[in-house]
């Protein structure tokens, strides 16, 4: 990896890694230290990888720093409650219920987001939240194309029966 291909790799995969740790549950803080950690973690090592996806490899990184900060935070559990919903709810009131239905019915798809394998998971995050092509999700695990319409399938069907499990159990 050279510097002129980290800058690069920077421009275009920082902000989507960023958004991904967003979407994972990562506050806005741990989410830029993380993305600032893995790219100096890249400089820092440069000479002596060979990686074949650097892309791929940083992704990994990431993700890898994203889950290690939650099991340090198991340790010492911290609360963060979201002002700007509470602000934007008493705007107006029909908006303030769309809002909170919006809010509920995210609430209930990450509850059932969680009960599938982590892989399937972060697949449909990637797919229909940051909506990626297959391509790029191929590019940024390192995985072929096929495999990931494959596993894509598989979590969808697998989503579908939670989710119908889900709505069973609530009604």
């Amino acid at each position: 990896m050279q510097t002129q291909t980290i800058e690069d790799l920077y421009r275009e995969k920082s902000r989507l890694i960023f958004r991904y740790l967003l979407k994972i549950g990562c506050s806005k803080q741990d989410a830029e230290d993380i993305v600032q950690n893995s790219f100096s973690k890249a400089v820092e090592h440069m000479i002596h990888m060979e990686v074949a996806n650097p892309s791929a490899w940083l992704f990994k990184v990431s993700i890898n720093d994203y889950y290690d900060l939650c099991r340090k935070k198991k340790r010492y559990p911290n609360v963060q409650i979201d002002e700007t919903f509470f602000e934007n709810m008493h705007s107006t009131e029909e908006a303030g219920e769309q809002r909170l239905i919006r809010h509920e019915n995210k609430q209930e798809i990450e509850a059932v987001l969680e009960q599938l394998p982590s892989a399937q998971s972060n697949l449909l995050l990637l797919k229909y939240e940051l909506t990626l092509s297959y391509e790029e999700i191929s590019d940024l695990l390192d995985v072929k194309v096929d495999t990931i319409r494959t596993t894509l399938y598989r979590s969808r069907k697998n989503f579908k029966q939670k989710w119908s499990e889900f709505i069973e159990k609530k009604g």
